[in-house]
């Protein structure tokens, strides 16, 4: 213990279990545990709960708000989900240190896949029109001029036409999809042939919008969004062609060729950045920089990252790749804390990543890696410390 003066701890959230508070301080709690056992003094300990843009991004958002001592509201705004239900969907309204009126929306809030029940998931139906609605009361109601949002975990596949359409932009097609409250993907972007903007909410264009994913698929092809992530939001194999048609017609209406991260939330990257002019950021480094984690981490010892599952996906722009890019940086051993590792030993050398806990091997017998995920946490990382 003596050689770990300062601890960093940045852990996103456990999906199903913990949030990234709870995970980080089940972390912390371990930390405090092995030190009373070996009787030694407790280093430094920083907690920065994380995000990468997905769900719990708000929470961390408020936290890093608080943090910084600046003030913020919560606001509800009432709007649809993402199979039309009605909802009030929360929103953070602060102003910048210009004096700018700013909001932070998160989409998983709004349209987010865990929000309808497996057995009602229709992806051919699902809209991202309810989220247009949240930007353009938050533009109009609220005199918003600068927008963050976090778009992961989002329950829809439509490019973001139902998002476009609440803002005021309308498609000529065969179907007359104008008249219905609530636009969908399969009556709207495959038949579109040509596009116009009704004013309906005045100051778009003078707002700046930053999106924060943690995807940086294409929109697109077999690694695009509907390929990838279609199917656990619902997608069945043979829907999949209709959908990758559609989409094809899509870029050619909005008329910006495809590109990385286009295809984050179903496409919703694509429609922001393509008509909307918005700024696509690696979700990780938009909360590191606002919880200003780089400067923690290069005056600490040792760094411990986590999330539920740790595969592949995690090295394309997610969380721990991000924390393993700066603890290289800077030379910073680096611990992960995750549910299941699916990584092998080699790739994990190869980026950094100095020791694994796994909750699905440190599980006591009769432990639920899910319910009692925050005293295994406790205990493996009380363990891992007097190694």
């Amino acid at each position: 213990m003596s050689g770990f003066g300062k601890i960093v701890i940045a852990v996103d959230k456990f999906k199903g279990s913990m949030t990234a508070v709870q995970a980080s301080e089940a972390v912390r709690d371990g930390i405090m545990e092995g030190c009373r056992e070996a009787g030694n003094a407790s280093p430094e300990i920083i907690l920065r709960p994380m995000a990468d843009g997905g769900e719990g991004s708000m929470g961390v958002m408020e936290r890093a708000l608080r943090e910084s001592g600046r003030s913020y509201r919560k606001e509800f705004i009432p709007t649809v989900n993402h199979i039309g239900s009605q909802i009030l969907a929360p929103v953070l309204l602060y102003d910048a240190e210009d004096g700018t009126r700013c909001a932070f929306v998160e989409m998983a809030s709004v349209c987010g896949l865990n929000m309808i029940p497996r057995d009602r998931r229709n992806l051919l139906r699902s809209t991202t029109y309810g989220l247009g609605i949240v930007l353009r009361e938050c533009i109009g109601s609220h005199e918003v001029r600068e927008i963050l949002m976090a778009i992961g975990g989002s329950g829809t596949n439509d490019g973001g036409f139902g998002l476009l359409s609440a803002l005021g932009w309308s498609f000529s097609n065969s179907s007359p999809f104008r008249n219905r409250d609530i636009p969908t993907f399969i009556s709207g972007i495959e038949t579109a042939s040509d596009r116009s903007v009704d004013d309906i909410c005045p100051h778009l264009r003078q707002t700046r919008i930053t999106v924060a994913t943690d995807v940086t698929s294409p929109l697109l092809g077999p690694l695009g969004a509907t390929a990838v992530y279609g199917p656990q939001k619902g997608c069945r194999k043979q829907d999949i062609p209709v959908f990758e048609n559609a989409l094809e017609n899509w870029v050619r209406v909005i008329g910006v060729p495809d590109f990385p991260g286009a295809g984050a939330a179903g496409g919703t990257g694509y429609a922001l950045k393509a008509a909307l002019g918005a700024e696509l950021a690696a979700g990780w480094q938009v909360f590191a920089s606002m919880l200003h984690l780089e400067e923690e981490i290069a005056s600490a010892d040792l760094v411990i990252t986590g999330e539920g599952r740790f595969d592949k996906s995690s090295l394309t722009g997610k969380l721990p790749a991000g924390i393993a890019t700066l603890c290289r940086r800077y030379g910073k051993p680096l611990w992960i804390v995750t549910g299941t590792c699916r990584i092998p030993a080699d790739q994990l050398a190869a980026i950094g990543i100095s020791r694994v806990i796994e909750l699905s091997s440190s599980a006591a017998p009769g432990e639920d890696t899910y319910s009692d995920a925050p005293a295994i946490i406790r205990h493996a990382v009380a363990s891992a410390l007097q190694d």
